[in-house]
């Protein structure tokens, strides 16, 4: 530990492999000058990967870096500017009892010990933007997911829409779309509870997302439909996913130690050369009545 900086990180080496551990001091305005610069810099924006790179350019205006990479297992990123190379410092970030991830810095030669007390220095210019800006992320993937099932929720599934629609039309490439609904799900809710209708949803949800590619989006579009965006996918394919997904649900046997004879009903569709999202999904909810009306646990194609 550098006895100058006893907060700051457990060990000093910059073994291969070897992890430091840094903890932002408690007043950021005793940093200097050089550090409040760089974080006023990096405050300019709540993007994480504008974020690195922003550090990325501030670290090597003071010594040789040939690239670092920030990771954070929470929120399931990982952003890299500049490359890897051999000599390397890596730090666990944390800040007020916070994770906010591990950064690793790059290089062709060893750092020396005064190099790693530079960037001891500016990572406190780091932290705090870091922080506010994995808060800002946390917020934005709440907001976009449904609290029961862990999908997507109906928000999200309208700018995925947009956004694949729009990618389909200018690539001329293929997108489906299913529109899966529980075949009387009334009747859970009636007999056992709206909590036992709820652990049906999640098993429902659990069954789909099981099922789906990893390239397929996954939503719940309210109550007990879900919807699946199929790219590079057309109605043949979206059929067989569709099954897929239909026979999944069906093997649920049991849920709670209670027996479920559950089921779906699911419309497909493809989105034609002019057709709107709207359009899309209206097309895909009327093949869906569809498949309600010929029986029930069925595939329908519009």
């Amino acid at each position: 530990m550098h006895s100058s900086r006893p907060s700051m990180v457990d060990s000093t080496a910059s073994e291969p492999g070897q992890v430091h551990r840094f903890v932002a001091p408690n007043n950021p305005q005793s940093l200097g000058p050089r550090v409040l610069e760089l974080a006023g810099m990096l405050q300019t924006t709540l993007d994480i990967e504008q974020q690195i790179g922003l550090f990325s350019r501030g670290v090597r205006s003071y010594m040789d870096l040939e690239g670092l990479e920030y990771a954070n297992p929470r929120i399931g990123k990982t952003y890299r500017a500049g490359e890897i190379a051999p000599h390397r410092a890596t730090y666990a970030l944390k800040l007020e009892d916070r994770d906010l991830g591990s950064i690793c810095f790059c290089r062709e030669l060893p750092f020396t010990d005064a190099e790693l007390q530079l960037l001891e220095n500016l990572l406190c210019g780091l932290v705090y933007p870091l922080r506010n800006a994995i808060s800002y992320l946390e917020a934005r993937q709440l907001a976009s997911y449904d609290p029961l099932t862990g999908v997507q929720n109906r928000l999200a599934m309208q700018h995925a829409l947009e956004r694949e629609a729009d990618l389909a039309h200018r690539q001329g490439t293929p997108l489906s779309m299913l529109l899966i609904d529980a075949d009387h799900f009334k009747r859970f809710n009636d007999q056992f509870g709206h909590v036992f209708g709820d652990e049906v949803l999640k098993a429902l949800a659990n069954a789909a997302a099981a099922t789906v590619r990893r390239s397929d989006l996954l939503f719940r579009l309210g109550g007990e439909e879900f919807v699946v965006l199929a790219s590079y996918t057309d109605r043949r394919g979206a059929q067989l996913l569709a099954e897929r997904i239909r026979e999944a649900v069906s093997g649920i046997c049991s849920i709670r130690g209670r027996e479920v004879g559950l089921s779906v009903s699911i419309g497909v569709a493809q989105l034609g050369p002019d057709e709107t999202p709207e359009e899309l999904l209206e097309r895909a909810d009327e093949a869906m009545y569809q498949a309600k009306d010929s029986g029930r646990d069925r595939v329908v194609a519009a």
